[in-house]
């Protein structure tokens, strides 16, 4: 898919004054610009996603503090008492269609 600039100005003065201070000059700059800039946003993304460790502990802190975040839900809620917590949790939030509500 080919970028055309000529209906954003703006877009293209940006693209040419972020290309002069990267200093790419010449035939292809805005073309190198453009690629510098999605790879240096593909790689913050990818810095930003959780690590599967983070993860892994993350599961272990819930599945072993399960049954106090358990008791506490009920204690907050005591309309939800006497059903499991999984299908009681999911009457709260959605629907009889499975829409959220």
């Amino acid at each position: 898919m080919a970028i055309n600039l000529t209906h954003r100005p703006d877009l293209e003065i940006r693209i040419e004054k972020l290309a002069d201070r990267l200093k790419l000059i010449g035939r292809g700059s805005k073309t190198a610009t453009i690629e510098r800039a999605l790879d240096a946003l593909e790689q913050k993304l990818e810095s930003e996603r959780p690590s599967p460790e983070y993860i892994r502990e993350s599961l272990m802190k819930y599945a072993a503090d399960g049954d106090k975040i358990q008791k506490q839900i009920y204690r907050k809620n005591p309309r939800l008492r006497g059903r499991p917590l999984s299908l009681a949790l999911q009457d709260e939030l959605y629907d009889k269609h499975g829409l959220p509500k």
